[in-house]
C-alpha cells in the first residue's frame, strides 16, 4: 500500500512538526522495487567491486558465505519459548559477566560460581533468536549477490517458521510478566526490536522470490503482529524509543503500510521529535552516556539507510538545529588523547574506533572527511563497509590538536594541555542528569594522561548485578560529594567562570539543588600537564556529614599507615574496603607506568581515609581516598601531581571565597575561587 502523502502531513500538523520536516516527507514519493530496506539491485555492481578490489572486504564476505552455507545444511529449530534480559547474565558477587558451560550451566570466571536455570536459560534463547534473525539478513544479502537460491530458501523456511510460532510466543517482560514492556522473541521490546530489525532486512532481500501466499503469512504471522507488540510501549524521547521507531518503520516500509511508517516518524515518540528534543547543544544525545550516544546512532542508522532508498531524509533532516549529522561529529570534539570517550553515566569507556561501521555510512552520505580519519585506523570489514565503504579513502582533513573547551550544552568542561596521546586531559561534569541513565555525580571529573585513565568513573556493567545499583550507579563511588551518606539527587548543574591561557586552564561550577539545603561548588585547574588542583566548597543551613572522595586507577606503592575504619553496611560504602584513618602524608599511587602524587587538606576538622573501592568489577581494587568533616561547612584542596612527587597542599579563606595553595616542581600555585565575586576564578603563581 502506497502511503498517503496528505495523511503523513495531517499527522505531522496535528503533532506540531510539519515546518520541521525533511525535504521530501510532505510528498512522499511511491515505494521502489524490493529489495529497498539495506540495499537495492542498482547497488549490487559497487559492492561485488568493492569485494574483488579489497582483500578484506573479500575476505569478509568469504566469511559470511561460508556462514551461510553452514545455515543451509542447518535444521532449522527455533526455540520452544522467548529470551530474557541480557543483564542478568552476570555474576550476583562480583558482577562479572557469566562463560556459557552449557545450555544449563553457567559459571563466573572470576570466583568459579556457577548459576542454572531462570533467567540463566533463557538468556542463551535470546542469543539463539537473535542468531535466526542476524542469518535472515545475511542469508538474504548472500542471496542478492550470488543469485543462488538455497539461500534464499532457508532464509524463507526460518521467516515461515517465526510466521507460524511467533503469536504463540507469551508476551512476557524481564520479570516474566505480560506488561506493556514485554515482547515475545524477547524479554522487553527494546530486543524484540532489534532482533525484528534484521528480520525485515533479510525479508525484503527476498520478498520479490517468495509466493503471494508466503508473503500474506509472513505480514500477517510475523511483522504486522511484532510491529503492534513494538507499539504497545512508547517512551517518548530516549533511546530504546529509537529502536522502536527503526523496527515499526522497516516493517511499515517492508510492507508499504502507511499507519507503520507514520507512527515512526511523525508521531510525539518518533523520529522527528527525538532527533528536535534528544540531542544536546554539543550534539551529544541528552543521556550523557557515550555508549547510549553511540548505541542512539546505531538504532538510527537502519531507518536511515532504509529511508535514503526510500524517499525519506533521514540523513539530513534538521530542527532546532539538531540533527543526525551532529551526533556523528560530537564525538570527535569530546574523545579523550587516545581516541576514546569516557565512561560517564551508563556507560563504559567507548573506543571510538570500535564504532568505525557508523562512520563508514557517516563518510558515505556526508562526505566528512574527518570521519576518514576513524576509519583510516581500523581493518574496515564490517557489513556497513561492503554495503556503502568508500574505497579508496579520502585525505583526512587535518586536525589541530584542540585545547581546553567548556561544551556548556552537554555540561562537560574540558582542560587539556599537551599533544597527542602523552596529553593531559580533564573534564569535569557539571550538566543534565541524563534521565534513567544518569548517575548522581555532579561535579565529578575524570583524569587522563600519557595514554592512561588516573581519575576513575566505574562506568556501568550489566544491569542485573548488584554491584550496578549498589555501586556504579552511587555517588560515593564517583570523584563528587556525597552528604550524610546518601546519594545526591538528580540535578542540573551551572558554569560559573572557564579560562584557558597557555600555562593554565580552569573550570568554576556549581551542581546545583543536589541535596536540600547545600551548595556545592568546585573549581579545578590544570597547570602544565603535571598538576591538577581542585577546591572544594560546601555550605548547608545546617549541620551534616560531607564525604568528598576521589579515586584513582593503579595501586597503593606502600602499605597505608593509620587507624582501620570500619565503612558503613550502605550502598556504595560498603564497596570500600581497607579504609584507614591516615595521620600523615599519602603513600603514592603506581598508574600503569606511571606515579601519582594525592594530597588533601580542609580548612574545617577533617578526617581522611585511604583504602580501596570496587573498579569495574569487585574484584578489582582502585585506590580511594575520602575526606569527611561534619558541620555546616566544608572547603577542602586536593593537589594531584602526575609524577614521582607528592606535592604539598594547603587551602584558607579569601574575603570572598577560598584558596587552594600548591607546590610542585620547584614552583608554587595559588588557586582562588570567589564564586559570588566579579573576578570569580584566578591562578597566582611563585
Amino acid at each position: 500500500m502506497k502511503i498517503s502523502p496528505i495523511t503523513l502531513s495531517l499527522l505531522c500538523l496535528f503533532t506540531g512538526i510539519l515546518s520541521a520536516q525533511p525535504p521530501g516527507t510532505g510528498s512522499l514519493p511511491p515505494l521502489p522495487a524490493h529489495p529497498r530496506l539495506l540495499i537495492t539491485d542498482p547497488e549490487i555492481p559497487a559492492i561485488k567491486a568493492r569485494i574483488e578490489k579489497d582483500p578484506v572486504l573479500k575476505a569478509r564476505y568469504s566469511a559470511m558465505v561460508k556462514k551461510a552455507d553452514e545455515w543451509v545444511l542447518k535444521k532449522t529449530g527455533l526455540p520452544e519459548r522467548g529470551g530474557q534480559w541480557g543483564h542478568y547474565y552476570a555474576c550476583a558477587d562480583d558482577g562479572a559477566r557469566l562463560v556459557t558451560v552449557s545450555s544449563a550451566t553457567h559459571k563466573c570466571p572470576v570466583c568459579g560460581r556457577v548459576y542454572t536455570g531462570w533467567p540463566y536459560d533463557d538468556v542463551l534463547l535470546g542469543n539463539i533468536h537473535n542468531s535466526y534473525s542476524a542469518a535472515v539478513r545475511d542469508l538474504g544479502f548472500i542471496y542478492r549477490l550470488t543469485s543462488q537460491r538455497k539461500y534464499a530458501d532457508k532464509a524463507r523456511e526460518i521467516l515461515l517458521a517465526y510466521a507460524e510460532r511467533y503469536r504463540a510466543y507469551p508476551l512476557h517482560d524481564i520479570k516474566g510478566k505480560d506488561t506493556a514492556s514485554a515482547g515475545r522473541v524477547m524479554a522487553q521490546t527494546l530486543d524484540e526490536s532489534t532482533w525484528l530489525i534484521p528480520m525485515c532486512q533479510g525479508a525484503d532481500l527476498i520478498w520479490d522470490r517468495l509466493s503471494g501466499a508466503d508473503r500474506k503469512r509472513l505480514a500477517e504471522g510475523l511483522f504486522r503482529p511484532a510491529a503492534q507488540v513494538i507499539l504497545r510501549h512508547k517512551m517518548e524521547i530516549h533511546n530504546i524509543q529509537c529502536w522502536k521507531n527503526s523496527a515499526v518503520a522497516l516493517a511499515g516500509l517492508l510492507l508499504g503500510d502507511e499507519a507503520l511508517v507514520s507512527d515512526a516518524l511523525a508521531s510525539e515518540h518518533g523520529f522527528y521529535a527525538q532527533i528536535a528534543k534528544g540531542i544536546n547543544g554539543d550534539g551529544q544525545w541528552y543521556e550523557g552516556s557515550w555508549t547510549y550516544h553511540f548505541y542512539t546512532m546505531s538504532a538510527v542508522a537502519p531507518l536511515a539507510e532504509a529511508g535514503r532508498r526510500c524517499g525519506l531524509d533521514i540523513y539530513g533532516y534538521t530542527a532546532g538545529g539538531n540533527s543526525y549529522y551532529r551526533m556523528f561529529k560530537a564525538p570527535l570534539e569530546f574523545a579523550l588523547p587516545d581516541m576514546t570517550l569516557p565512561a560517564f553515566n551508563d556507560s563504559s569507556a567507548v573506543n571510538l574506533l570500535s564504532e568505525a561501521p557508523l562512520y563508514e555510512l557517516g563518510l558515505a552520505h556526508y562526505g566528512d572527511t574527518a570521519f576518514a580519519g576513524i576509519l583510516g585506523g581500523t581493518k574496515r570489514d564490517s557489513l556497513q563497509a561492503l554495503i556503502a565503504g568508500v574505497y579508496p579513502l579520502p585525505a583526512s582533513a587535518t586536525q589541530t590538536e584542540p585545547g581546553s573547551r567548556n561544551y556548556t550544552g552537554a555540561g562537560y568542561a574540558v582542560l587539556r594541555k599537551g599533544k597527542g596521546k602523552n596529553a593531559t586531559w580533564l573534564c569535569l561534569k557539571y550538566g543534565p542528569h541524563g534521565g534513567g541513565h544518569g548517575h548522581p555525580d555532579k561535579l565529578n571529573f575524570i583524569l587522563y594522561s600519557s595514554a592512561a585513565i588516573l581519575g576513575f568513573d566505574p562506568g556501568t556493567g550489566l544491569y542485573g548485578a548488584p554491584i550496578h545499583g549498589q555501586w556504579r550507579r552511587t555517588s560515593i563511588a564517583h570523584n563528587t560529594l556525597v552528604v550524610d551518606e546518601a546519594d545526591q539527587a538528580p540535578a542540573t548543574g551551572s558554569s560559573l567562570a572557564f579560562i584557558s591561557t597557555s600555562s593554565w586552564s580552569g573550570v568554576l561550577a556549581d551542581a546545583g539543588p543536589i541535596y536540600p539545603g547545600v551548595a556545592y561548588r568546585r573549581a579545578v585547574a590544570l597547570i602544565g600537564r603535571e598538576l591538577v588542583l581542585v577546591l572544594d566548597m560546601v555550605s548547608a543551613d545546617k549541620e551534616h556529614t560531607f564525604d568528598l572522595a576521589y579515586h584513582n586507577t593503579g595501586e597503593w606503592t606502600a602499605k597505608l599507615q593509620g587507624e582501620a575504619v570500619r565503612m558503613p553496611d550502605k550502598i556504595g560504602y560498603k564497596y570500600l574496603s581497607g579504609m584507614t584513618a591516615v595521620a600523615g602524608p599519602l603513600p603514592l599511587v603506581r598508574s600503569g607506568r606511571l606515579d601519582v602524587g594525592i594530597s588533601v587538606a580542609a580548612l574545617q576538622p577533617a578526617r581522611v581515609w585511604a583504602g580501596t573501592g570496587a573498579g569495574t568489577t569487585a574484584d578489582v581494587r582502585v585506590p580511594c581516598v575520602v575526606a569527611r568533616i561534619h558541620g555546616k561547612e566544608a572547603a577542602v584542596a586536593w593537589a594531584i601531581y602526575i609524577g614521582d612527587r607528592l606535592p604539598s597542599v594547603k587551602i584558607s579563606a579569601t574575603g570572598a571565597g577560598f584558596a587552594a595553595e600548591a607546590s610542585a616542581g620547584g614552583r608554587t600555585y595559588r588557586l582562588i575561587a570567589s564564586p559570588d565575586a566579579k573576578d570569580k576564578l584566578s591562578l597566582e603563581q611563585e
